[in-house]
Formats: C-alpha cells, sequence, structure tokens
C-alpha cells in the first residue's frame, strides 16, 4: 500500500514530502468525479461508485475534516486500484481486508513514511508530545486518530502512550486553539454545507444548458437537487472547507 500511494503521488507530480489539500488535488486529477457530502451515522465514513463515464464519491458531513480528508484518500483507493464489483459503504472499524487496504493506502498517500521520518528529524523529535502530534496533523491534515495510528505502526509510540493519547480528557481542539492553530480540521462540515455537491455535476449542467440541451429550468432544478441552491440565487458560500 506504501509503494502504490507513492506510485500515484509521483504520477500526479506530488512531492512525497509535501502535504496535499486533497479535495482540491481529485478534483483536478480525476476529471469525471463528482464528490458529495451528506450527513450519516457516525460509523459511516462514506463510499463511492463509478460507471464508464462517471465517478461519484460520498463523505459522511458529520465527521470532522482530518476525517473526511482521509475518507477521501480511502474512496480514492476504491476507484483507482480496487478490482472488485461492489461499492460497499465503507465503516470505520470494519475487519474487511480489502478496507484495511484502503486505510493504509490512504495514510501513506496523506503522509507517506518519508514524510514523516523528515518532519521527526528536522523537528528533533525522539518523543512525541501531544504538542508535536497537533503540529504534525495540522501539517498534514489529517485526524488526530489517524496520526495515533501511524505513530503506533510506525513504532514512535507504544501502546500505553497510544492509549493514553486517545482518551485525553482535555478537548484537542482547544489545545490546537492555544497553540494558534486554525481548528477547523477538528469540526464537521458546517451547517450549509452538510448537504452539498462539487466536481464534474456542476459544469456539466452549464454546459449542457449553455447547449440549449436543457432549459434553465432543469438547470435550476438539478442544482436545487443537489444541495447548490447558491448556484440558483447566487447566493454567496461561506468558505467551510478551506
Amino acid at each position: 500500500m506504501e509503494q502504490l500511494a507513492l506510485k500515484l503521488r509521483r504520477e500526479w507530480g506530488i512531492d512525497n514530502y509535501a502535504p496535499i489539500d486533497i479535495f482540491s488535488l481529485v478534483l483536478e486529477k480525476i476529471g469525471n468525479l463528482t464528490l458529495l457530502w451528506l450527513e450519516m451515522d457516525e460509523d459511516v465514513s462514506g463510499c463511492c461508485t463509478e460507471t464508464e463515464d462517471d465517478s461519484v464519491i460520498l463523505i459522511n458531513s458529520n465527521h470532522s475534516k482530518g476525517r473526511q480528508n482521509f475518507t477521501l484518500a480511502h474512496e480514492l483507493y476504491h476507484l483507482k486500484f480496487d478490482d472488485s464489483s461492489d461499492s460497499p459503504i465503507c465503516m470505520i472499524n470494519s475487519k474487511n481486508p480489502i478496507e484495511r487496504k484502503a486505510n493504509e493506502f490512504a495514510s501513506y498517500f496523506l503522509m507517506p513514511k518519508c514524510a514523516l521520518e523528515d518532519y521527526c528529524s528536522r523537528h528533533n523529535i525522539d518523543n512525541w508530545t501531544l504538542r508535536e502530534m497537533i503540529r504534525c496533523e495540522q501539517l498534514f491534515q489529517i485526524s488526530h486518530k489517524a496520526l495515533l495510528i501511524r505513530l503506533q505502526d510506525e513504532k514512535y509510540i507504544d501502546d500505553k502512550e497510544y492509549d493514553y493519547y486517545s482518551t485525553l480528557k482535555l478537548s484537542i481542539r482547544n489545545y490546537a486553539a492555544n497553540l494558534g492553530f486554525d481548528t477547523t480540521l477538528y469540526y464537521p462540515s458546517p451547517d450549509s454545507k452538510k448537504h452539498y455537491v462539487l466536481g464534474n455535476l456542476i459544469p456539466l449542467a452549464e454546459e449542457l444548458y449553455e447547449k440549449e440541451e436543457i432549459s434553465k429550468g432543469l438547470r435550476n432544478e438539478i442544482f436545487l437537487k443537489n444541495f447548490r441552491s447558491d448556484l440558483v440565487y447566487n447566493i454567496e458560500e461561506d468558505n467551510g472547507f478551506d
């Protein structure tokens, strides 16, 4: 999974040491992709499906931004490398071997092993403190849990430390704020984007309308049904995911 993640980064021209804005990246690199945010149960992270012409990824908008980033990288594995014909709903604690592969791919794609090693070297980290964890997860835009799992897997922290930092009573959000970081990473989508769509659907509908293949009414209906009333009524949207 690590080599597969590095291979895709190379194909997409991404430095192996650089953090990425994964939502902007996949929309640029996968031209037929539509991203859809929906409110789902807590134990559901998302799912994806594709046809010959289109791909759709669903993201749980009730999850934190960090978790959503991981989910998108997870679903990217299914789209690019999963040969199974199923389009399963991806559960957070699934024991399915394919789901575990997708999780490993997501972790290495967002934060390659060489990038983590370089981060440790540049910051002279011998023992991982909460301060260093916050700084690292902010740089790579991953959730606190995702970072802890990687640190445990790479033997930077032991099981006891993992359990300790997983069950801290203090608020990770408050700690990050006190370090001067934006806390968006730790919050779910704002109310205005609990149901939202980005990607191929929007320019496709616009193109059909401009070619007079669909009416303005149908164009607006498509946008309204896909949670983009701002495109119908020219509403200024907040910058909820940036």
